[in-house]
């Protein structure tokens, strides 16, 4: 928000308007003793400039990175100017659900379109109009999953889930009684079959596992879908990576029964960490479970064409208790950024976004492993993303790469990877960016050598 002064009589003006002779006047609802009888120890009134100094000397202690090689859920893409241009517009300030669809419309439509395009990319049949983020997706998904199994309490979700989604899930499974998480080994960078096959009874209400994972693998959903349902139970695929829709088959045409996870990627920045895009798309048979809110097309008395909300339980509001969830309003800004992005890509300029991201993923990683210190760990198919073992010291590789102003993947020891860089690639990144970052690379290596 701007800095916006206001001169006294400005402010004599309002007081004036209002009927009131000084501010205090305001607070006589106030008891006392509530009340703060001493100046806020705020610093002295600044102008405009001197306060856009001040934020940019803050902003200057920020670390700069011209090159960016960090993926692990947050991914930095090219976005047209035009979002930026046609986002600003003021009648789109606002990140809430309407209400009120006679006055809403232009709206309800970016929400229905959005949601269509999220059906396409998956290949199922309901979406809502978001979620808040892919962590809150995964719980969202794995309680409508119980929802719909009725009497199955237990959910299974594979150790290549992104880490901090899998910690989102225990936090909001804790708050159920009798509801249990079970985790799924890894073997090879992919859920382990066998282990998933111990695990599996008619307890199981479903089993989520990524789309491609953590570690940048891609699970083969035919094969789980087969051993999954065999069980009875739903298959759950979680996605970061928004864009692998534009390479990979849709997973809803793989055997997926939900597909969630983060759609921040189409047309939204990383930032300081958000704001995401959670998405959710079922079959039609779950549609009822969905959680939030759908925007539904319509005909009028008239018969033209209108969009209106639909499938919204009126417990959201007012009977919180009895609830299907308590999401109760959506991304909407961030909403629209994809749908302009995804519009403005269209299906051909999407899969050759997603082919430039698998093209340079790939040479980044043929020219990691030309340098002696990098292993690979395994040759899983991968998107945009990928894990190699690091033989050298990452600490000082590290700090030589900040310093040439590049932020290289990130280390997956702290997540019981140990000695392994998870490596991301972007239609951003040039070819001179990665023979740059190879070039300090291998002069980390001969120096320690």
């Amino acid at each position: 928000m701007r800095y916006l002064p206001s001169a006294p009589g400005e402010d004599r003006a309002l007081l004036d308007a209002i009927g009131v002779k000084t501010p205090e006047e305001l607070l006589k609802g106030v008891p006392a003793e509530l009340l703060l009888n001493r100046p806020l120890d705020l610093p002295p009134t600044s102008s405009e400039l001197e306060v856009l100094r001040d934020l940019e000397r803050l902003a200057e202690k920020n670390a700069r990175f011209r090159t960016r090689f960090l993926g692990a859920g947050a991914y930095a893409h090219f976005i047209p100017t035009a979002i930026d241009m046609q986002v600003g517009r003021q009648e789109w300030f606002t990140a809430y659900t309407p209400y009120q669809p006679e006055i809403s419309q232009g709206t309800l439509q970016h929400i229905f379109e959005y949601q269509t395009i999220i059906c396409d990319l998956t290949g199922l049949d309901v979406t809502n109009a978001s979620l808040y983020d892919g962590g809150t997706a995964c719980l969202e998904a794995a309680l409508m999953a119980v929802r719909v199994q009725k009497k199955r309490s237990k959910v299974l979700v594979s150790a290549g889930l992104h880490p901090h989604y899998r910690e989102v899930m225990r936090s909001g499974f804790a708050s159920h009684e009798g509801l249990e998480l079970v985790e799924v080994a890894l073997n090879d960078g992919v859920t382990d079959p066998s282990d998933l096959a111990a695990k599996l009874d008619d307890t199981v209400a479903a089993v989520l596992v990524g789309y491609p994972n953590f570690l940048g693998s891609v699970e083969n959903l035919s094969v789980l879908s087969e051993t999954v349902h065999a069980k009875g139970a739903l298959l759950i695929s979680v996605t970061m990576e928004s864009l692998v829709f534009g390479w990979l088959e849709a997973p809803g045409k793989l055997g997926t029964d939900i597909a969630c996870g983060e759609a921040m990627s189409f047309g939204n920045k990383t930032t300081f960490g958000g704001p995401f895009l959670g998405f959710i798309a079922v079959k039609d048979a779950h549609k009822r479970e969905i959680p939030g809110r759908v925007v539904g097309q319509t005909k009028d008395l008239e018969g033209r064409t209108g969009f209106v909300l639909t499938l919204t339980a009126r417990e959201q509001h007012i009977r919180r208790d009895k609830a299907t969830s308590n999401i109760c309003s959506n991304q909407g800004l961030i909403a629209l950024r994809a749908n302009m992005f995804l519009q403005l890509a269209g299906p051909e300029g999407l899969a050759g976004l997603a082919a430039q991201n698998v093209a340079k993923a790939q040479y980044l990683r043929t020219r990691l492993l030309e340098l002696p210190d990098w292993k690979a760990v395994n040759d899983r198919l991968f998107f945009n993303e990928f894990v190699l073992e690091y033989t050298g010291d990452w600490k000082a590789a590290e700090t030589a790469l900040h310093a040439e102003g590049i932020l290289p993947g990130l280390d997956l020891t702290p997540y019981g990877f140990p000695n392994q860089i998870l490596w991301c690639a972007t239609e951003i990144n040039t070819r001179h960016q990665i023979e740059h970052l190879i070039e300090v690379l291998a002069r980390v290596a001969s120096v320690v050598g």
